[in-house]
C-alpha cells in the first residue's frame, strides 16, 4: 500500500490540475453554481447553464482520457476545444426559461454516453480487453472510495459543526449544512477521484488481478438470480404460447434486466472466463446470448402490443431501441465467443448517441409521429381548413370518445413534453402561453379527470331477424361469468374470454384453437354508442365473421378507460358459429 504523505498529495493535485484542467473548469463551475443557489436569494439559473457544467464534466473527462495518447499538446486541447464549443452549442440551443421535458432525456441520454465512453476510449485498438477490464475495475472501485470518503468528511463536519449549536449555543442555520455537503460532495469526491485515475502508462497494464470479492458477487449472487429470473421468464413464455395470448407489456422490464444483468455478470467474471477454468462462466459466456433469443422475442412482441395499445412514447421508443441492440450485441457476443466484452459499451453508447442527436432521434421521431397522428385524426374529424384549425367547422362537431380520447392524449403529451410550439402549426393564433385546457376548450375537446377515467357502455340486438348460418358445423351458446374467464366448457369443448379474446379449443386437437379478437368490434361499437346516442344495433354491427366461425353478439357492456384506451368486458352474451379447423 502507498504510504500517505502530504508531498504525495500535492503532487496528485498538481497532475490532477495539469491533467484535467477542462474538467476542473467546468467542476468548480458547478460547485460555484451550487453556492450561488443556496447562498444567493431569489437568484434564477437558467437550466441550459446547469446542463453545460453538468455535461462538461463527463464530456471532458472522456474526451481527455481518449486524447492524452496524443503526443503532440495542441491536438489534445484542440480536442478539448471543439468538445466545449459543441456542447455550448448544445446548452443554448434549450430554451432560456420553460424547457420542454425531452431536453432533459436528452441531456441524460448524453451524460450516460459521455461516462460509459470514459471507460472505453482508451481502448479502441485491438488486444487490449485485459487492460480495459483492470481499468473499468480500478475506475468503479475509485468512485465507491471517494463516495465513501466523502461520507464520513461529512458525516465528521456535520456533527463538528453540530457540537457548536449544542455545547456554545451557536446558531447554526441550515444553509452551513448544505455548503458542508457541496464542499464534501461537489468538490472533494470529484477532485479525489480524478486524481486516482489511473495515467496514461497505469492504463496499459496487462497484468490481470481479480478479487475474490467480484468472484462471489458475480458466480454466487448475481449469476443465482440470472437463473431465476430466466426460470420465470420461460415459463411464462411457455404459458403464453399455449394460451395462445399476447404478453404483458411489463415483460419488457423483466427481459431488459435479464439481459442488463446477464451481460454486468460477465464483465465481472472475464477474468474467470480467459482463465478458462470454470464451467459455470465458459457456459454462461457461450451460451447466454442463446438463452436469451427467444425472451427477445417476446419483448418484441410486447413492446409492439404497447405501441399497439397505447402509442409512441419516448421511453417507448428508448424500450424498441433497446430491445434490437440486445439482439444485435448477443448476435455479436454468440460469434466472437465473448472474447472482447468492451463491445457491450463500445456498441451502447454509440446507439444512445445516435437515437439521442439530430432529425432521426427518438425524440424527433416521436414527436413527428405523434404530429401527424393529430394531422390525420384532425382531418378526419373535418377540423382543418388549409391545414389550420378551422373555428367554424369546430362548432358543430360531433367526435366519438375513443377519437377524443386519443387526440386529448396525444396533445396532452406533446404540450408536456415537446412544449406549445410542438402543436402551433395547426393555429392561426399564438398558442404560446396557452395552457392545455384552453386548447382543449378552443377544440371543444373533453378534457377527461385523471381521477374519473372510466366511461361505461353497453349495446343490444333487437329480437327478430334472418340470419344465414350456411357453412357451419356447431352453434356454442356463450356468456360471460365474473368469477370465471371460462365462457363455455364441456367434454369436448373449451371456450375462454381473455383479454377480450375468445379462444376455443377442442379436445384432442388443441392446436386447431379459434381465436377472435374483441378490441376492435368494442372499439367500434363505443364510437357509435357515442354518436348514436342509444344502445340498439342491427346484426351487422353486432356480428364478427371470420375465416371459420361467425360471432353473433346479443349484448355486450364494458367499461372504457380514457387515459389507457382500453376495455374491460362486465356482461357478454353471444352465439357462436363455427366449423372445426
Amino acid at each position: 500500500m502507498e504510504k500517505f504523505s502530504f508531498k504525495t498529495w500535492m503532487d496528485k493535485i498538481q497532475l490532477v490540475a495539469q491533467r484535467f484542467t477542462f474538467t476542473l473548469f467546468f467542476l468548480f463551475g458547478l460547485t460555484f453554481l451550487f453556492f450561488l443557489q443556496i447562498n444567493k436569494n431569489n437568484v434564477d439559473i437558467q437550466s441550459r447553464i446547469w446542463t453545460f457544467f453538468s455535461l462538461g464534466i463527463a464530456l471532458t473527462i472522456a474526451v481527455t482520457l481518449f486524447s492524452e495518447g496524443f503526443k503532440n499538446k495542441f491536438a489534445r486541447i484542440g480536442l478539448n476545444l471543439i468538445a466545449v464549443l459543441l456542447l455550448l452549442a448544445f446548452s443554448y440551443s434549450m430554451p432560456e426559461k420553460y424547457v420542454p421535458v425531452y431536453y432533459y432525456y436528452q441531456t441524460f441520454a448524453l451524460g450516460l454516453v459521455f461516462v460509459l465512453s470514459s471507460f472505453v476510449v482508451s481502448f479502441l485498438q485491438k488486444n487490449n480487453d485485459i487492460p480495459f477490464w483492470e481499468f473499468s475495475k480500478t475506475v468503479i472501485l475509485q468512485l465507491l472510495i471517494a463516495f465513501i470518503f466523502s461520507q464520513v468528511l461529512m458525516l465528521g463536519l456535520s456533527l463538528a459543526v453540530l457540537s457548536l449549536q449544542e455545547l456554545f449555543k451557536i446558531e447554526i442555520k441550515n444553509e452551513v449544512y448544505q455548503n458542508l455537503a457541496i464542499i464534501c460532495y461537489a468538490l472533494f469526491a470529484p477532485v479525489y477521484f480524478l486524481a486516482n485515475v489511473p495515467t496514461e502508462n497505469d492504463k496499459q497494464l496487462k497484468e490481470l488481478k481479480f478479487d475474490k470479492f467480484l468472484k462471489v458477487l458475480g458466480l454466487y449472487i448475481l449469476l443465482p438470480i440470472l437463473a431465476i429470473y430466466t426460470l420465470i421468464l420461460y415459463v411464462y413464455l411457455i404459458q403464453i404460447i399455449i394460451r395462445w395470448e399476447l404478453p404483458n407489456g411489463w415483460v419488457s422490464t423483466l427481459v431488459s434486466v435479464l439481459g442488463l444483468g446477464g451481460f454486468l455478470c460477465m464483465l465481472i467474471l472475464y477474468p474467470l472466463r480467459l482463465q478458462n477454468e470454470n464451467k459455470v462462466v465458459n457456459l454462461l459466456s457461450r451460451f447466454f446470448s442463446i438463452l436469451l433469443f427467444p425472451l427477445l422475442i417476446l419483448m418484441l412482441v410486447g413492446i409492439f402490443r404497447r405501441f399497439s395499445d397505447y402509442g409512441i412514447t419516448i421511453n417507448r421508443a428508448y424500450v424498441l431501441l433497446l430491445n434490437i441492440w440486445l439482439f444485435g450485441i448477443s448476435i455479436y457476443l454468440y460469434f466472437s465467443k465473448a472474447r472482447h466484452l468492451k463491445w457491450i459499451l463500445i456498441s451502447f453508447a454509440a446507439v444512445l448517441l445516435l437515437s439521442s442527436i439530430g432529425p432521426w432521434s427518438v425524440f424527433s421521431v416521436t414527436k413527428n409521429t405523434l404530429t401527424n397522428n393529430l394531422e390525420r385524426m384532425f382531418t378526419n374529424a373535418n377540423m382543418l381548413e388549409k391545414g389550420k384549425i378551422s373555428a367554424k367547422l369546430i362548432q358543430p362537431l360531433q367526435i366519438d370518445s375513443v377519437s377524443n380520447g386519443i387526440i386529448v392524449e396525444n396533445i396532452r403529451y406533446l404540450t408536456e413534453n415537446y412544449g406549445n410550439r410542438s402543436i402551433q402549426h395547426f393555429f392561426s393564433y399564438s398558442i404560446e402561453k396557452t395552457n392545455i385546457s384552453k386548447i382543449l376548450s378552443d377544440l371543444k375537446l373533453k378534457e377527461f379527470n385523471t381521477q374519473i377515467q372510466l366511461q361505461y357502455f353497453s349495446a343490444f340486438l333487437p329480437t327478430g331477424f334472418l340470419l344465414d348460418i350456411k357453412g357451419f358445423e356447431y352453434m356454442l351458446d356463450i356468456s360471460l361469468n365474473e368469477n370465471s374467464k371460462s365462457i363455455f366448457k364441456d367434454e369436448n369443448v373449451t371456450a375462454t374470454l381473455e383479454n377480450n379474446t375468445i379462444v376455443v379449443r377442442f379436445k384432442g386437437n388443441i392446436n386447431k384453437a379459434v381465436v377472435i379478437p374483441l378490441d376492435s368490434k368494442l372499439k367500434e361499437l363505443n364510437s357509435i354508442t357515442t354518436i348514436k346516442k342509444n344502445e340498439n344495433y342491427d346484426k351487422t354491427q353486432m356480428t364478427i365473421k371470420g375465416k371459420n366461425y361467425m360471432l353473433l353478439i346479443y349484448n355486450v357492456s364494458a367499461q372504457y378507460d380514457e387515459l389507457k384506451f382500453t376495455y374491460k368486458i362486465t356482461d357478454f352474451n353471444a352465439h357462436l358459429f363455427y366449423k372445426v379447423p
